[in-house]
């Protein structure tokens, strides 16, 4: 434990037995003792502490220099505060820690104590005035007891205040109001109008219990209220051990990063001195090859060289003997070797030798593998390989799969801690699955990022149910699990997104796959109400007679999508056409009215165009009929309750949002990106459980199992006029959105967390 949190141990522990408070000078730290900004020490004159709403102190003097346009930055944690109404008054002073300074003044055994009462300040003070909070001189003390005022302070010599506990150099707070002097503070009223310490003279003149004033005694708030501070407290002292934790972690992963980076680079150093040494060794080799072919041709050339020589030297040595005999001989001596000498030049007139030399000074290095395909090789060698992936930042999509087929339960997205998608090949995921028996195992992690950037996990289901997955990023699990369903296969229908003649275009298609919670089952009606169990599917479809001409009605009124609009065209007088001509969608073919509970889902495909930033992408509401069509949109009406997605404002992502009577209820992330950049697929399914007795309207993302909203205090009976669901698709120049519609018979289940929501 650091000295700093026994301190804080002790302080907490005197505080709780409601003992006096001892502190030694050295349990302060200097830094709470004087001004953050000049750092000066405190005092009562200009150097007065005041508390800024960070709870960190600064001085009058420093205050007043550096407070601009009404704004006040903290020298400590630099946080910027208003000044209310540009009064800075309004910051109110820190006695405690004037109390502490005075205490470690004293107690401290500093130099002498200046006077405060006297006008030059130069004298020694010799006593303190518990009640005026002063250090007080010999002449001084003996005014102040004599004055009627304060001749009843209590007085302490220096001496006394040497071994004084720190209640004696806190101020005695008395009331304020005129008339009340020398009257301390008593009681405390609650009433939120008064909310402050009184008097007993104030508890019985104007806070009488009869005219609704809560009195309650002064200690009795203050242990209360004392209780609950040191509750919060406690709280943020937990909060600063994890806080602490973090910091401990951050600073492990700090020096790791050193060691690792102190390993890559090892590695680098190790992998380029091999391959530096295989180079020379290669230098060595080429040159001893060169050398020995050198050797081998001189050889060669030396061999032809002597016996070139040897035949020049037999001939010159003939000629020589020859001219010699004849010039010096005589003639007889010149005959007897006339035979021989004939013979022997004949030989060496005849005999054959080769005129070219038996090897050339061909020896050249072949630059190859090397010059600047080597330079691109080399460019190309090695790499390094990180990641910033963030757990709380990581993405995962669930699909329901078939028993017994090896199938993808997840898709993985990764994205650092500034929402930033990190494709990085190689990350450590792994993923554990619990299935509905208990049992463990393992999913298998393929790595798509050359692909779509994502990692997928696969796993075979061999039992059917819920099951949960566990994602763990380089051994941290995240932490919410991810739950997904094995189901027997049959056939559903789907959402899916075709390219088409170069054009990107929506359709319907229908698959044989797992039964997902958007499995629309492409035989059955959906015009016929069907029960399951007390929830009534109400069976409607869009209404395509009234439905807006910016939209196009498909699929036997099932499905809608946006039109792109084609250049300018002359606005359309929907109204007259019986058509929507500002609502941008449809309404259902029939509304709900009766009590009960009602069940219908929805499921969205959008493919993003361009950049989102605040354009409206699709809307699914409730809505009185008279509110239907006086806007673009129904967020802004009383009688109306609707669930959009769009721009937000707020976070500057896609966001779910939720709206009644223009006002934001909530809004969610639909995509984990800061900006869904153009090209993102998004599918989404919801479901809409209605209870119409309870006027409850409860919102859930089926795919992901999870709630979403439940609005209240719907205006729904058999008494007022009808709901009717509505549904609107819009921005196609930004985005192309396919909105589908399930009700009726097509329903088979409704969804637990639906039903779990309805409970009070």
């Amino acid at each position: 434990m650091s000295s700093r949190r026994e301190k804080e141990y002790m302080m907490s522990s005197a505080l709780k037995a409601g003992s006096k408070i001892s502190v030694q000078p050295d349990d302060i730290r200097q830094q709470y003792t004087e001004c953050a900004e000049c750092k000066n020490e405190y005092n009562d004159f200009l150097r007065t502490p005041r508390v800024l709403p960070c709870l960190h102190g600064i001085c009058i003097s420093c205050l007043e220099s550096t407070a601009t346009r009404g704004i006040v930055k903290c020298p400590t944690c630099e946080i910027r505060h208003n000044v209310p109404n540009g009064d800075l008054e309004a910051f109110r002073p820190d006695e405690t820690r004037l109390f502490l300074v005075n205490h470690q003044k004293v107690q401290g055994r500093t130099p002498d104590i200046g006077c405060q009462e006297c006008t030059n300040k130069t004298r020694v003070a010799k006593h303190r005035c518990k009640e005026c909070a002063q250090f007080l001189c010999d002449e001084c003390n003996d005014a102040h007891c004599r004055t009627k005022i304060t001749k009843r302070h209590h007085i302490l010599t220096m001496d006394e205040l040497k071994d004084a506990p720190l209640d004696d150099f806190q101020q005695v707070h008395f009331c304020t109001v005129p008339g009340h002097e020398e009257q301390p503070y008593a009681f405390f009223c609650l009433t939120s109008t008064c909310d402050r310490p009184i008097c007993a003279m104030c508890a019985v003149a104007d806070h009488q219990e009869s005219k609704g004033h809560d009195i309650r005694e002064l200690h009795e708030v203050y242990m209360d209220t004392r209780r609950s501070i040191e509750g919060l407290m406690s709280d943020v002292k937990h909060r600063t051990l994890s806080a602490q934790d973090t910091a401990a972690s951050i600073e492990t992963t700090i020096d790791n990063l050193d060691t690792s980076l102190q390993h890559t680079t090892h590695n680098i150093d190790t992998a380029f001195d091999n391959s530096i040494k295989a180079l020379e060794r290669r230098r060595s080799e080429l040159k001893d090859k060169a050398h020995a072919r050198a050797r081998e041709k001189k050889k060669r050339l030396e061999n032809q060289l002597d016996s070139i020589n040897f035949h020049i030297n037999s001939m010159e040595d003939a000629n020589e003997f020859s001219a010699n005999i004849a010039t010096y001989g005589s003639q007889s001596e010149f005959l007897f070797f006339k035979d021989t000498i004939i013979e022997r030049l004949n030989h060496l007139r005849d005999e054959e030798f080769d005129t070219l030399p038996h090897d050339n000074d061909e020896i050249k290095f072949r630059n190859t593998k090397l010059g600047e395909d080597f330079n691109k090789h080399v460019r190309d060698m090695g790499g390094i390989w990180s990641t910033s992936a963030y757990v709380p930042n990581t993405h995962v999509d669930t699909n329901d799969v078939i028993v017994d087929r090896e199938q993808t339960i997840l898709h993985i997205t990764l994205f650092d801690s500034e929402g930033m998608q990190q494709s990085d090949s190689g990350v450590d995921l792994r993923v554990d699955v619990l299935d509905p028996s208990g049992r463990r195992r393992g999913a298998t992690v393929v790595d798509n990022t050359s692909g779509d950037g994502r990692y997928k996990a696969v796993y075979l289901g061999t039992s059917k149910g819920k099951h949960r997955a566990t994602v763990y990023l380089h051994g941290t699990p995240m932490q919410n699990d991810h739950v997904f369903r094995v189901s027997s296969p049959h056939t559903v229908e789907r959402l899916d997104l075709h390219g088409h003649g170069g054009r990107d275009q929506m359709k319907i298609s229908r698959s044989m796959r797992t039964a997902t919670p958007s499995a629309m089952s492409e035989d059955m009606s959906p015009i016929t109400d069907h029960m399951l169990g007390d929830v009534i599917c109400p069976g409607f479809v869009l209404d395509a007679t009234t439905s807006s001409p910016s939209v196009e009605i498909l699929e036997e009124g099932k499905t809608m999508k946006a039109k792109i609009s084609k250049g300018s065209t002359t606005r359309r007088t929907g109204r007259e056409q019986g058509r929507f001509a500002i609502y941008r969608g449809a309404m259902a073919s029939r509304p709900i009215q009766k009590s009960g509970l009602y069940y219908f889902e929805v499921g969205v495909v959008y493919k993003v165009h361009k950049l989102i930033r605040q354009e409206h992408v699709f809307e699914i509401g409730l809505s009185k009929l008279d509110c239907i069509d006086r806007h673009p949109s129904v967020d802004c009406h009383p009688y109306a309750w609707c669930v959009s997605a769009r721009g937000c404002h707020v976070c500057g992502k896609v966001c779910l949002q939720t709206w009644h009577n223009g006002q934001l209820l909530s809004h969610t992330a639909i995509s984990a990106r800061t900006k869904s950049p153009p090209g993102t697929f998004i599918r989404l399914y919801y479901g809409f459980l209605l209870d119409a007795e309870r006027r409850h309207w409860i919102i859930t993302d089926v795919k992901n199992k999870k709630l979403i909203f439940r609005f209240k205090n719907l205006v729904v009976s058999e008494m007022s006029e009808p709901l009717w669901p509505v549904f609107s698709v819009s921005s196609p120049e930004v985005t192309q959105t396919v909105l589908t519609i399930k009700t009726g018979r097509v329903i088979d289940v409704v969804p637990d967390e639906a039903l779990e929501a309805l409970a009070p």
